[in-house]
């Protein structure tokens, strides 16, 4: 069932990393000024936000799935269908987007592309750990969650659950001494966020918790951006950029309604991302790589649940 307050969970934490990005546009990124370290708390709260609503969804989703047969299968078609194909729609447009505006990726060849479509990190002189879309950082760790995670929906859940937090927590013990540097790189603390959204996810249908109406009904002016915060997480730091340069030919330098102004932007694009491009790019993977009862609860929007 779908679970109305974390569709504005997830509106309030994009907005939290658009935040952070229209912020270092005032700050220019200085390390001592207050506005980046600012920039940087919000950017990161918006990240964590999303980790721990994705570990509380996959159990949520999956709870009555644990060690059945084809489950594990399932879940990772299910997951590439909902996150893939847009994110090679962005990494392509950025990609071009960088040879247009000369920005971050310009100097990008045919491996970096080959990584970051295949979300494996990598490093570059020029941009460190981004992939060629920046925001797809995040995505690396999700892909690497959700492939322990479908492991684990091999076992039963009283035993699936504790053998995922524990792989992840040696993995963040030892993977740093790895002297593959993407290895080292993925066993980051950060991962422990899904951790946390799990156990939240155990405690809440273990004590039978139910959403209040009165909270579904509060957030509902919410959902839509919630829906939509997939698209506008993904395409707001390639419309900043052109909304950037036309701010500073028409305004000069950015001032503090750049950030209202970028929240508003991204918004909109994140919306018209979402419902004419990641939508009908949803239905027509879906129609064509799922069974006919998934099918026809995916293709009979609006209303249905796209975790």
């Amino acid at each position: 069932m779908k679970i109305h307050f974390l569709q504005a969970a997830r509106a309030i934490a994009a907005w939290l990393v658009v935040t952070d990005h229209a912020l270092l546009e005032i700050s220019r990124n200085a390390p001592n000024n207050p506005v980046t370290h600012l920039a940087w708390w919000l950017g990161s709260a918006g990240v964590y936000l999303f980790f721990v609503i994705s570990g509380f969804i996959m159990v949520h989703i999956s709870w009555a799935s644990f060690g059945k047969r084809a489950a594990s299968t399932d879940f990772l078609r299910r997951r590439i269908i909902r996150i893939v194909p847009l994110y090679w729609l962005a990494t392509v447009a950025a990609l071009a987007s960088h040879k247009v505006w000369a920005t971050h990726g310009t100097h990008a060849g045919w491996m970096d592309l080959a990584c970051s479509l295949t979300f494996i990190p990598y490093f570059s002189s020029e941009d460190g750990w981004h992939p060629i879309l920046p925001a797809g950082w995040t995505l690396n760790y999700e892909m690497m969650f959700y492939v322990v995670f479908a492991l684990g929906l091999t076992l039963p859940r009283k035993l699936a659950l504790p053998a995922v937090g524990a792989t992840l927590g040696t993995f963040i013990i030892v993977g740093p001494y790895f002297a593959n540097g993407a290895v080292a790189y993925l066993a980051s603390p950060t991962v422990l966020w899904f951790l946390l959204g799990m156990g939240l996810a155990v405690i809440w249908h273990r004590r039978e918790f139910a959403e209040p109406a009165w909270i579904a009904k509060a957030v509902k002016l919410l959902e839509p951006f919630g829906d939509a915060s997939y698209s506008t997480y993904l395409v707001h730091g390639l419309i900043l950029t052109v909304f950037l340069r036309i701010w500073i030919m028409a305004a000069g330098s950015p001032s503090a309604w750049i950030v209202p102004a970028s929240l508003v932007v991204a918004t909109i694009a994140g919306l018209t991302t979402h419902m004419l491009v990641e939508r009908p790019v949803l239905r027509i993977i879906t129609n064509l790589w799922s069974p006919k009862r998934e099918r026809a609860a995916v293709l009979g929007l609006p209303g249905v649940s796209r975790y």
